[in-house]
């Protein structure tokens, strides 16, 4: 699989995929993040692959503004209309690639990506660009599959990495000269 692979599939499966993720997440990944981002309801914070907006929606009500990135225009479609639907006026989402943000240096106060990571062509790239537009101070949660042995996922799901050891999600931290992370596990499946 390849980035233009998960785009496709993404594309595919957008209308469906609020349904699909419940399998694998729900509310309380948004719980997570935002007590992870130590948001207090009027920071900004980008919402990296944000997807069908579920995190970005979520977050909204933490933060005074979320900018919702993702590479896959039905994705986006279906994100607008799910914000819509809910009322959420403090999310403005547009395409981005996941490792070339459109966004200057130190331009949002925190920045979440909730299972993206293993789609990423490049992981280390992605938590690199999310620390990049990430105010000095501020900070980047990343919520994902751990390492497993299910290669299935590559077919039906477009995984391009199944998941990640804690190894290699401090390192990707540590490359993007990240301080004081670390690595928990916030639920099972």
């Amino acid at each position: 699989m390849d980035a233009a692979g998960v785009k496709a599939f993404f594309d595919e499966v957008a209308g469906d995929w609020d349904a699909m993720r419940l399998s694998y997440y729900d509310e309380r990944v948004i719980e997570q993040l935002a007590a992870c981002t130590q948001l207090t309801g009027d920071q900004t914070v980008v919402d990296v692959g944000t997807g069908t907006g579920f995190v970005a929606a979520g977050l909204a009500a933490h933060a005074g503004r979320v900018l919702g990135y993702d590479n896959a225009a039905s994705m986006l479609e279906v994100a607008r209309a799910n914000l819509d639907r809910l009322g959420v006026g403090n999310v403005e989402l547009a395409e981005g690639d996941v490792a070339d943000l459109p966004l200057a240096d130190g331009a949002v106060d925190a920045s979440v990506a909730n299972m993206v990571l293993h789609h990423a062509s490049d992981p280390g790239a992605m938590v690199a660009e999310m620390a990049r537009v990430t105010r000095p101070g501020g900070w980047v949660a990343v919520t994902d599959e751990v390492e497993h042995p299910y290669e299935w996922m590559r077919i039906e799901h477009a995984d391009i990495w199944l998941g990640f050891s804690s190894d290699q999600v401090e390192g990707f931290f540590g490359d993007a000269r990240l301080e004081h992370y670390g690595y928990a596990a916030l639920g099972t499946q």
